[in-house]
């Protein structure tokens, strides 16, 4: 693993959670801290794991990392939030944060094209 993997894992996880945040009205600060916090916090936390897996792409150890977690951490964030997804409220707000994250995946590509 590269020193600029770990950069870019960190890039996406503070982008993620700069948006989870807006969406659960967490600081961005508190997703990323080493401490797990309030159950809401956690929660709002295993999105974030969930959706920089989902949306980017990125291993479960790399959310891991990014995450300051285990990455056995992170793959049970991500079996949590993919079993809510059966509520259709969340499994809704999950589709539009996704729709929110892709479009900065599409800029990014349009933006490495030119």
């Amino acid at each position: 693993m590269t020193v600029v993997s770990r950069q870019y894992e960190k890039a996406l996880a503070e982008l993620v959670c700069a948006i989870v945040s807006i969406e659960f009205g967490i600081p961005t600060a508190d997703l990323l801290s080493r401490t797990k916090g309030p159950a809401h916090m956690s929660y709002a936390r295993q999105v974030a794991m969930y959706l920089m897996h989902v949306v980017f792409q990125i291993r479960i150890a790399g959310v891991g990392r990014a995450f300051g977690r285990d990455p056995s951490t992170a793959s049970y964030a991500c079996r949590i939030i993919e079993d809510e997804r059966e509520n259709t409220l969340f499994d809704h707000k999950l589709q539009i944060l996704e729709e929110l994250l892709n479009s900065t995946a599409i800029l990014r590509k349009i933006r490495n094209a030119a």
